[in-house]
């Protein structure tokens, strides 16, 4: 899956990309105020190809100017798909980079068969509380881990 305007690309996650991937996610979270060191499981972004790529998942970057600028990974398993590491650069946030990479990764979901996808975010993102639900997704459950509250979403694909 790619896509392309005048000056931004979205397409599958090459070997070369893992350093930007990994400054990417670092930015966004550090931007929403949380310690990246202190967020358990993050290994699978030292991993992209074997985590999600040969396993039928997915990983899309966007591009700016041939600079990584937002990433998002999606696991497949049977009907069901769940977003992982969705994010965009904190200096090009709101320009529609995190919305190209989730149609990206809903419309490989829906390509796979899977009848919902399900993500879990930190309920310090505000920006995601606000930007799942906006693009349908519904609360489904909040638990609380390591000391982060967790918020669980879901959405349906026949609603894509």
């Amino acid at each position: 899956m790619t896509g392309r305007s005048s000056d931004s690309t979205v397409r599958r996650f090459q070997p070369g990309d893992g350093p930007d991937v990994r400054r990417v996610h670092r930015a966004a979270l550090r931007a929403a105020g949380t310690d990246p060191d202190d967020v358990p499981g993050n290994q699978d972004l030292r991993w992209i190809e074997e985590t999600y790529l040969r396993s039928g998942g997915e990983f899309l970057v966007a591009e700016r100017d041939g600079r990584v600028v937002a990433c998002g990974g999606l696991l497949v398993e049977g009907e069901t798909a769940e977003l992982m590491r969705i994010a965009v650069d904190p200096a090009h946030q709101r320009a529609g980079y995190g919305t190209a990479i989730l149609d990206g990764l809903e419309a490989t979901a829906a390509e796979r068969g899977c009848a919902r996808i399900v993500l879990t975010t930190a309920d310090r993102q505000a920006a995601a509380k606000q930007f799942y639900p906006d693009r349908g997704y519904e609360r489904r459950d909040e638990r609380r881990v390591n000391g982060y509250e967790l918020i669980e979403f879901e959405k349906s694909l026949s609603t894509c």
